[in-house]
């Protein structure tokens, strides 16, 4: 009988889950308010045993062993099944979301033609920048001279790449905040151009490791903290 196996049940839940806990531990019965693994001796496998014997019945709450460990006493579990967490409503800005606005072909159309002409002036900008830097090195230099010109010029080859991102970001983007981006706007035209710099830039590899990546983080906006090291090549285009 249920009374003969708890006799300090107050509910029809406490009763059933220790009959059901002094049955799996064999023992004629067990009090609500001992911790299952401290004092009653149960362990995992045990009282996985007691989960499923109470999912059997089908007139219980479902146990988890999730519901075991946070809640370790018959009284505590059963008044944990019995008054379930209120799902919590949806934060206010959430609520407030409106729905997107559809995009219209010629957004689509304008968002490409302003990606394939960035692209095509960017990577024009290079090669010509390329050409030129080459004339330079080998018009009127021989040996030494040359080589020096050659270290001149890709020296800063290498400045420039590494701050057209910077000057992109702060000049179209400015300070990141939190907000949302509809697909194939003006906004994310401006987003994708930031992205494409910012991870495009080979100079960056250089630096990985090194105080000088750091300093090129915060350039764009990243807040580190003194004395950290940072090994990730892959970056954040949202850094702040």
């Amino acid at each position: 009988m249920i009374a003969d196996q708890c006799t300090d049940a107050t509910t029809r839940v406490e009763s059933i889950f220790a009959e059901v806990l002094a049955d799996v531990l064999r023992v004629d019965n067990v009090s609500i308010d001992r911790h299952f693994f401290a004092e009653l001796g149960a362990d995992s496998l045990v009282m996985a045993h007691f989960c499923a014997r109470v999912r059997k019945r089908g007139d219980l709450p479902s146990v988890a062993m999730k519901d075991v460990y946070r809640y370790p006493t018959i009284r505590r579990l059963a008044a944990a099944l019995a008054d379930p967490a209120p799902v919590s409503e949806k934060p206010a800005a959430a609520r407030a979301l409106e729905l997107p606005t559809p995009t219209s072909a010629r957004e689509y159309v304008l968002c490409g033609a302003l990606q394939a002409l960035f692209y095509l002036g960017y990577s024009y900008l290079g090669v010509l920048a390329a050409i030129e830097g080459y004339e330079w090195i080998v018009a009127g230099s021989e040996g030494v001279e040359s080589y020096l010109r050659a270290v001149l010029f890709s020296a800063l080859a290498f400045l420039v790449v590494c701050a057209v991102p910077i000057a992109a970001k702060w000049l179209l983007i400015g300070r990141w905040k939190p907000q949302q981006i509809r697909l194939w706007s003006l906004g994310y035209v401006r987003f994708w151009i930031i992205k494409s710099l910012i991870r495009s830039n080979p100079g960056v590899f250089l630096l990985v490791g090194s105080r000088l990546y750091t300093l090129y983080l915060r350039a764009l906006g990243a807040k580190i903290g003194p004395g950290v090291v940072i090994l990730s090549r892959r970056l954040a285009v949202c850094s702040s």
